[in-house]
């Protein structure tokens, strides 16, 4: 079997899908699409996510995004930190929520057990 590195995007892109891991003692993977970009402020709408795998009560697994959108079209401003490469990660912050940023592609874990 052959490991495949995933190279995570560290930049927005109009039609590419984003997360958040959102939650404080929960894991809550919310998936958003970035609609519109400028460099200063890109526009994001949630999509819907599915469980790929859980365990037989759908309270703990992975969930990928479905391009259905929900929700109304909303407006962030773009941040920048460094990543462990020592370069620069794009970012912005959804209050009460969390961090979003590019999704790597990989199926986010989920656990709403309290």
């Amino acid at each position: 079997m052959e490991r495949k590195i995933v190279q995570k995007p560290n930049k927005f892109e109009v039609g590419q899908i984003t997360f958040c891991n959102g939650g404080c003692t929960m894991q809550l993977p919310t998936f958003y699409k970035v609609v519109k970009r400028t460099e200063k402020t890109v526009w994001l709408i949630e999509l819907e996510s599915q469980l790929v795998e859980h365990d037989g009560y759908g309270q703990v697994g992975h969930k990928i995004p479905v391009d259905i959108q929900k929700g109304a079209v909303f407006y962030r401003r773009v941040k920048n930190w460094k990543n462990s490469c020592n370069e620069f990660q794009e970012f912005v912050y959804q209050r009460d929520w969390g961090i979003i940023e590019p999704w790597d592609g990989l199926a986010k874990y989920y656990n709403c057990l309290d």
